[in-house]
């Protein structure tokens, strides 16, 4: 009975001890190219209200640019390969970046595309979001957390 126990605690604690990612919605769809270095994509988020909701919407779009890429587009190759070795090495910029909404300086207009629905756990909404990825990749570079295109 003790060592059963003692393997449950066991496992439980190396669980905890793994890395935490924070999951992100893949429900980004890309919508048009208005200029070079501008993308507008419509993104689904989730949360408890429609702040939240919309926030988390905005968030996916970044996090779907940086870590995913969007098929069919100039972004169809993610900005960032290693999603969890770039958090890692480069915390501070990404916490300021998420945390602290500055990825709100790369986003040139947010527009709420559909109304609120309530699901399982909360709401939902879909926002079309326009992004200035050429500043985005600038500052990525600039903060050295990518490498400068040729370099």
């Amino acid at each position: 009975m003790k060592i059963k126990l003692f393997i449950i605690i066991s496992i439980l604690g190396l669980y905890s001890c793994s890395p935490k990612i924070q999951p992100y919605s893949g429900e980004v769809n890309f919508l048009y190219k208005e200029a070079q270095g501008t993308i507008a994509v419509k993104s689904t988020g989730y949360g408890k209200n429609q702040s939240e909701a919309v926030t988390d919407s905005q968030l996916n779009a970044f996090k779907v640019i940086l870590f995913k890429g969007i098929p069919g587009t100039e972004l169809n190759v993610p900005l960032i390969e290693n999603e969890n070795d770039a958090k890692s090495k480069n915390n501070a910029y990404f916490k300021k970046l998420f945390d602290e909404a500055n990825y709100k300086t790369f986003m040139m207009s947010s527009t709420e595309s559909s109304n609120l629905i309530k699901v399982k756990g909360g709401k939902k909404i879909s926002v079309d979001v326009k992004i200035n990825y050429n500043s985005l990749r600038k500052d990525l570079e600039q903060n050295q957390v990518i490498r400068k295109f040729g370099f």
